[in-house]
């Protein structure tokens, strides 16, 4: 660490060591998905120290982003998210390494990218994407590194941390560990596995039946509950780096800060 980057993140430590910081400093991670939880994840992993971020989302700033989205106003309105949050970012920590995609994960060729060099996968694209999510977490554990998905739903979140020689998103997920991810007839999956923890304050149940039937993949979230699920994102990235024991799958880790709830609970 030089001294302008020791300076910038001095008051990290005594919560870090200098070792840790380092660690950090040194680290790689890269985010799937730039809505409302994955725009402020990176944010707030510059803010902690990350040396080199990478970011991929393919889809634009709309209207209906305002309500969560770090970095969506009427001058992003439209513009791709990958690109304007990279440019929400990266004078924050002028050292830090930030590269942006616009791709998606739409290929092999698109994961082999993004997994590149990184220490940690963070997924935290649309819900309904297992596809996506699958083909990274295969590719991460064949690589030796750790995958998690963040997903928030009204004022909580839940967070999962796939460790390289631990279960599978697909045994998380209830599929066969050989599922054909290009076949979508397979890729049903109870929500339950997704979000087992419902907050009780949902006034319209027939969203959460809507969201079970696959009549839509949109839940309903707050800028609380998608800032709250980036949190425990970067948080959990961060423990991954410095090497912090936490929950690993099948355990699962919900806060809800309007039932005032905390589950560490498991799906199997």
């Amino acid at each position: 660490m030089n001294g302008h980057y020791r300076e910038m993140f001095s008051r990290n430590i005594g919560l870090f060591t200098d070792s840790e910081q380092e660690k950090i400093c040194n680290s790689t991670i890269a985010i799937a998905g730039l809505g409302g939880v994955g725009g402020l994840a990176a944010e707030r992993l510059v803010r902690i120290g990350v040396g080199t971020l990478k970011i991929n989302d393919p889809g634009d700033m709309e209207l209906s982003n305002f309500n969560r989205q770090f970095g969506s106003d009427m001058k992003t309105l439209g513009r791709n998210k990958a690109e304007a949050i990279y440019e929400q970012i990266k004078d924050i920590n002028p050292q830090a390494r930030i590269f942006y995609t616009k791709t998606g994960i739409k290929s092999q060729c698109d994961v082999e990218f993004l997994i590149e060099g990184c220490d940690v996968i963070v997924d935290v694209m649309d819900f309904g994407l297992f596809r996506e999510s699958i083909l990274l977490q295969r590719e991460a554990r064949k690589r030796g590194i750790h995958y998690l998905f963040s997903t928030a739903i009204g004022f909580g979140a839940i967070t999962v941390v796939f460790a390289p020689d631990g279960i599978t998103l697909e045994e998380y997920n209830n599929l066969p560990v050989d599922v054909d991810v290009d076949n979508p007839g397979q890729l049903i999956v109870p929500l339950e596995r997704i979000v087992p923890v419902i907050p009780k304050y949902v006034q319209d149940k027939s969203i959460i039946d809507d969201i079970i039937t696959g009549e839509t993949s949109i839940i309903p979230t707050t800028c609380i509950g998608a800032g709250l699920s980036a949190i425990q994102a970067a948080s959990e990235a961060i423990n991954i780096v410095i090497g912090r024991d936490m929950p690993k799958a099948p355990n699962y880790t919900y806060f809800d800060l309007v039932d005032r709830e905390l589950v560490v609970g498991s799906v199997i």
